[in-house]
C-alpha cells in the first residue's frame, strides 16, 4: 500500500488551498494580480505542498523532515526509509487545451537511481487539482535533458504513468478511447454492409440485366466496406503503436 492515501491528499490539497487563499488576500490588499503568473504563484505555494505533507505523514510515521535544500530531498520519512519529491504544476495552455508535462531535475534522479514523487495538478484559480502519486521512478522514465532545459527533465509518460496512482483526480488514456471508437465504427460498418448484403441478394434477379446489375452493385459495395474497414484498421494501429496519451481530469474539494 502507499504510505500516502486519498484521504492523505485531501487533507494536503485543502491546506494548499487555505494558504493560497491567504497569499491571494495579501497580493489583493496590494492590487496586485495573484494568479497573473501562474509560474510565479505555483513557486510560492510549493512551499505549503512539501510542509503540509510532511505534516500529514508525520502523523503516521516517526522521522519525518522536510528540508527543500539543494541536494536534500523534498520529504524524508526515517520510519520507512522513503524520500519524496514534491511539484505542484498548472500546465501549459494553448487555446482552451492545457498540457502537462512532469518535469524533474536530471541529476538528482540520476544520482539516488530511484526517487517516488507527488505532482499536484492545479488549474488557474487553485480550486480544481488532480494528486498523483509516483512510486519507484528512475531516470529510465524520463527524457534526457533538452538543451537549454537547465538540467530539467520530462517525463515519458509511456513508461513512467505506469507506475501512477492518483490519489484526488483521475487521468484517461485517450488511445483507448480512440481505439474503442474506431472498433466500434468498424462494428457498425459491418453490419450495414451485411445488411445490404441481404437486401440486394433479396432484390429480383429474373433477367439476366438484373442479375448483371445487382452483381455490380454487389462488387461496389464489397470494394467500398473493404476499403473503409481498412481505413480503419489502419487508424487502430496507429493508436495502438502511437506513444501514450493522457487526458487529466482535476477536481474540486467537497
Amino acid at each position: 500500500m502507499n504510505y500516502i492515501t486519498k484521504n492523505d491528499a485531501s487533507r494536503i490539497l485543502a491546506r494548499m488551498m487555505g494558504f493560497e487563499s491567504d497569499l491571494r488576500a495579501v497580493y489583493d490588499r496590494w492590487e496586485y494580480d495573484f494568479h497573473e503568473n501562474l509560474g510565479r504563484r505555483n513557486a510560492l505555494v510549493s512551499m505549503s505542498q512539501e510542509v503540509e505533507t510532511a505534516r500529514v505523514l508525520s502523523e503516521k510515521y516517526s522521522g519525518v523532515s522536510s528540508d527543500g535544500a539543494a541536494g536534500k530531498p523534498d520529504i524524508f520519512i526515517g520510519e520507512i526509509d522513503a524520500e519524496l519529491e514534491c511539484k505542484l504544476t498548472s500546465g501549459s495552455r494553448s487555446g482552451s487545451s492545457v498540457t502537462y508535462d512532469f518535469r524533474t531535475d536530471w541529476d538528482t534522479i540520476c544520482n539516488k537511481g530511484q526517487l517516488d514523487y507527488v505532482y499536484i495538478l492545479a488549474d488557474e484559480s487553485f480550486e480544481k487539482f488532480a494528486f498523483l502519486f509516483f512510486e519507484g521512478l528512475s531516470p529510465d522514465d524520463f527524457f534526457p535533458p533538452a538543451s537549454g532545459s537547465r538540467g530539467k527533465s520530462r517525463m515519458n509518460k509511456t513508461k513512467g504513468m505506469k507506475k501512477c496512482t492518483p490519489l484526488f483526480g483521475s487521468y484517461i488514456l485517450r488511445n483507448d478511447i480512440y481505439v474503442d471508437s474506431l472498433n466500434e465504427e468498424a462494428e457498425i460498418a459491418t453490419e450495414k454492409f451485411k445488411n445490404r448484403m441481404i437486401e440486394l441478394a433479396d432484390r429480383p434477379s429474373r433477367t439476366e440485366k438484373q442479375r448483371a446489375r445487382i452483381k455490380k452493385l454487389i462488387s461496389s459495395e464489397v470494394l467500398r466496406f473493404e476499403k473503409k474497414i481498412q481505413r480503419l484498421q489502419d487508424r487502430i494501429m496507429y493508436w495502438t503503436d502511437a506513444p501514450d496519451n493522457y487526458t487529466f481530469v482535476l477536481e474540486g474539494l467537497k
